[in-house]
């Protein structure tokens, strides 16, 4: 696979991971939004002495329903799981085989390298553990991780975004 943006795409394991979540519902305009996310999870975080386990994500549910709507979480890994209140809530990253990729370049650019590593799945005959349920794609594993720290690299175009998608079990196809 050559591209612009994506790193070669390779299978990994990966176990359970708990996590810090706030779900949203939001369209690309409210994007803003989403994003801001992130830094509440961080504060809410602080306030409590509890350390992230690992970079903040995006979890995408539903890839944009009728209206265009992304049914998302934004989550932060911990290390175990802990009490959350009404807004925050606690999940587990599910474990098992992921696809995953990194996208080199800027977060617009990101749909372009999704694509590519969703076509190579289709390609090698990999099952994304996804299903359809009327018009809305419902994924049981998509992620995407932040891993470049914008306080020490504000421009956009030298972020690494990690791609990761869960793979069917082979028991479940």
């Amino acid at each position: 696979m050559r591209q612009k943006y994506i790193s070669e795409p390779f299978v990994e394991e990966r176990a359970e991971q708990p996590y810090v979540g706030i779900p949203i519902v939001a369209g690309l305009s409210e994007w803003d939004e989403v994003n801001g996310l992130v830094g509440e999870l961080f504060d809410w975080l602080k306030k409590r002495g509890i350390k992230p386990a690992g970079a903040p994500f995006f979890r995408y549910w539903c890839m944009g329903d009728s209206e265009g709507k992304y049914k998302m979480e934004v989550g932060v890994p911990v290390k175990r799981m802990v009490s959350v209140d009404e807004r925050v809530v606690a999940s587990y990253i599910p474990g098992g085989s992921y696809l995953r990729a990194l996208h080199k370049g800027h977060p617009d650019e990101l749909e372009k390298s999704l694509d590519a590593l969703e076509q190579w799945a289709i390609h090698e005959g990999l099952d994304i553990d996804k299903r359809w349920e009327g018009e809305d794609e419902i994924w049981n594993g998509r992620f995407e991780f932040y891993v470049t720290d914008p306080e020490t690299e504000p421009d956009l175009n030298k972020w690494a975004i990690e791609i990761a998608f869960l793979l069917m079990r082979d028991d479940a196809a």
